[in-house]
């Protein structure tokens, strides 16, 4: 139980620790989002309809259940404080049940601690985003595969997906890692189904899918790995080529020659590059590979596609990193302390990025497009490594 309270401790003082950073950054104000959130809660508060649901909104409508609890435990502090507070809970849960309440051996607690010492290098934006309750049904899915029940790791994927769409990746990795694909199947599609029906008791309409045509709108943001060519462009005076605020999406986007057309090549892009992970995974596990092993190369390689080939480059994404890191670490995986050491990096630069140099980057400053362009390098370097790892398990 010592090392229980010691990582409930921890897991405080990780929160605590980057709401103070945050406030190291008032320019750039980290956890603006958050009051975001606490607005479309009080557009709800005011009848203006329910977002996701019979309202056209940029995500899924059980989004809207953590924001709205953030706010109930905000009370007249304000919503900010309630989402740290849901956050921190929520992580509490989650790491406790990555180490078994306590009775878990050391590489759980490796895998744990390692999952908090990603969140202080990648800084405010760790917790100050929606990205970190998808990431709480994520790590219950982990501690699920941990022990054998992929259909209810399955299901738990899923309802992450319908928080922030990335825990797809993982629902990918357990597809092509397990036997009984169709009892996946079946697990995903009643999980769905579920929340659909929810939505549709609550009075949905067409707009309970708006989120993926408002996301299909979306131009290439500003930190995207693509959008890297269009920073150079503007920072040497290219015609055209700038940074943008879209006022709709509340984002910068890049401007340029065929910046539109790229954005939407990439959304073709992006479900081809899973489509050959998932290629690739159940290949290799018809070639007998371990089937945890399987299951992190093959949930790493899906988060780098859902990343590298994404237009949207929001710096909360590589959060998603730290979920297949933590499940290598806890499976013992053999020779996995590179791609750990890749997304560290990744995660400080990311932290330096975001919130620290970010009106560097949007003066087109030397310094924030170095930051940025390493950042992107990495990221398709540890994809490139991801991939031959599930090729090698492939093979």
């Amino acid at each position: 139980m010592v090392k229980l309270f010691s990582l409930w401790l921890a897991t405080v003082a990780v929160h605590v620790w980057l709401a103070i950073e945050a406030q190291l950054n008032p320019q750039t104000a980290p956890f603006n989002d958050v009051n975001l959130y606490g607005y479309w809660v009080d557009q709800v508060n005011l009848n203006h309809g329910l977002l996701g649901v019979n309202e056209a909104w940029v995500y899924p409508f059980p989004a809207l259940a953590p924001m709205a609890i953030a706010d109930f435990f905000g009370a007249t502090t304000g919503v900010l404080t309630g989402w740290i507070i849901l956050v921190c809970l929520l992580h509490l849960v989650a790491l406790s049940a990555v180490v078994d309440w306590g009775h878990a051996n050391a590489s759980a607690y490796k895998a744990a601690g390692f999952y908090l010492l990603f969140l202080v290098i990648l800084g405010p934006v760790a917790i100050g985003r929606i990205d970190a309750v998808a990431a709480f049904f994520a790590i219950l899915g982990l501690v699920q595969i941990r022990h054998n029940r992929p259909r209810m790791a399955m299901a738990l994927f899923t309802m992450g997906a319908w928080i922030k769409i990335w825990p797809v990746a993982a629902a990918i990795a357990v597809f092509s890692a397990t036997k009984s694909k169709t009892r996946l199947i079946l697990a995903a599609f009643a999980t769905t189904a579920s929340i659909l029906a929810v939505g549709v008791l609550l009075g949905g309409n067409e707009k309970l899918l708006s989120f993926v045509s408002m996301q299909g709108a979306r131009g290439l943001q500003v930190e995207s790995v693509f959008a890297t060519f269009w920073v150079w462009a503007a920072k040497f005076g290219a015609p055209g080529a700038g940074i943008y605020f879209d006022n709709q999406l509340v984002t910068n986007q890049v401007s340029g020659a065929f910046s539109n057309e790229i954005a939407w090549i990439l959304g073709l892009v992006l479900p081809g590059a899973l489509a050959i992970t998932i290629f690739l995974g159940i290949r290799a596990y018809r070639a007998g590979a371990e089937t945890k092993h399987l299951f992190v190369a093959t949930f790493l390689t899906a988060t780098l596609d859902l990343i590298v080939f994404n237009k949207v480059g929001s710096p909360q994404f590589e959060l998603w990193l730290a979920v297949p890191l933590m499940a290598g670490i806890l499976f013992g995986l053999p020779n996995w302390r590179l791609p750990v050491i890749l997304g560290s990096c990744i995660a400080l630069l990311t932290n330096l990025l975001y919130p620290i140099f970010y009106m560097d980057l949007m003066a087109l400053g030397w310094l924030g497009i170095a930051i940025l362009t390493l950042r992107n390098a990495l990221l398709i370097a540890l994809l490139v490594w991801a991939n031959l790892r599930l090729s090698k398990l492939a093979n």
